[in-house]
């Protein structure tokens, strides 16, 4: 009998290539077929495909309910149709170089854009491009986004932001700006009772012309988001120290300041509000306590330091809705900003301690 020729087993397994092919062809299976129409249908944002002239070959479902035309009214129409009437010259002429040029744009590009919808009303919209190439040439594949809500937003938090800064600049005008004209003002006054002594009006004047530069440079560091001009030059512990000088020329109550330096210089992040904190609250002592004495100091109590201005005045009700509520509450604010604790104790007759204490 004839030797029947072998099979070879190596033979009769598919090759890997041929696995592949039976895998992709059994996965393909599985995946349904979608027309591209139904996947343009089913994307969350309004889509047009516009040809090399302009013309409109395409619009989904949609774009119909952002613009407000049924499809048969866009398609063959330029799409200048939903471009607001006074920009239209110029999206023909960005059209044209978009053309020459195709490449692609996405959503997001904080471009000012508006739409015009089929009842002659405008929206912002955000836009993407993408050019595509087909059988009958190229065409842009335009994705079109309401943008209205976003826009909303945004100008809520921008209204949010000026809101803000009116607060800054008004709380720094009371706490700095102020107080530096109040006690210009107290300094003319102290002035006018030396009227028979031209050298020490000449020098009351001076002071008077230098804290109203100074107040000058507060106000443009203010506006600008900037310190206090006291601090421009200086450290914390020096700049308190030059408040407490002026305040005690200026008040003529006698005034201890007591800093540590050490202290102090943990605390150059927080220069600016624990400034205007204690230019606030000397400012009181001037005008409400009809105080003899007074006291700033900062050092360390624990593992926080403490800034506290005290005097030996008349005192008050701290929560008796005195006149010093504005100034209290900005203080406190300035305080919690920076994480610190403030409080206040005061009693009539026994005078008053600010004190903010801050984490080291």
């Amino acid at each position: 009998m004839p030797e029947q020729p072998r099979v070879s087993k190596r033979a009769s397994r598919p090759s890997s290539h041929q696995r592949i092919r039976a895998s992709t062809a059994s996965d393909a299976q599985r995946v349904p077929a979608v027309a591209v129409e139904s996947l343009l249908e089913a994307l969350p944002d309004g889509v047009v495909i516009v040809d090399a002239d302009g013309r409109i070959v395409y619009a989904n479902g949609l774009l119909e309910t952002i613009s407000g035309y049924r499809r048969e009214e866009l398609v063959g129409k330029r799409v200048e149709l939903l471009v607001p009437e006074h920009m239209r010259d110029l999206h023909t002429t960005h059209r044209a170089g978009y053309v020459a040029n195709p490449h692609a744009r996405p959503m997001g590009v904080n471009l000012d854009i508006f739409l015009r919808r089929k009842d002659g009303t405008e929206f912002p919209a955000d836009i993407a491009l993408s050019p595509l190439q087909t059988a009958s040439g190229m065409v842009v594949v335009v994705a079109v986004r309401d943008a209205t809500e976003r826009k909303q937003a945004q100008a809520r938090l921008h209204r949010l932001a000026v809101l803000e800064d009116r607060e800054r600049i008004a709380k720094e005008l009371h706490d700095g700006v102020i107080q530096a004209l109040f006690a210009v003002g107290m300094n003319l006054q102290a002035t006018e009772a030396k009227a028979n002594d031209p050298e020490a009006v000449r020098a009351r004047l001076s002071g008077a012309v230098d804290s109203i530069d100074m107040a000058i440079r507060d106000l443009r560091n203010y506006i600008f988001g900037l310190r206090p001009g006291i601090l421009a030059d200086r450290q914390l512990d020096q700049a308190l120290r030059q408040l407490v000088e002026e305040f005690q020329e200026k008040s003529g109550i006698v005034t201890v300041v007591d800093i540590d330096e050490r202290v102090a210089a943990q605390f150059g992040n927080s220069s600016a509000p624990l400034v205007q904190i204690t230019r606030e609250a000397l400012s009181n002592v001037a005008r409400h306590a009809q105080a003899t004495t007074c006291r700033v100091s900062l050092g360390r109590r624990g593992d926080s330091g403490v800034l506290e201005i005290d005097d030996d005045g008349h005192g008050f009700n701290p929560g008796g809705g005195s006149t010093r509520g504005q100034g209290l509450r900005n203080m406190r604010e300035r305080v919690e900003a920076i994480g610190g604790a403030f409080s206040v104790e005061s009693s009539p007759a026994e005078g008053t301690t600010v004190r903010v204490q801050l984490p080291l």
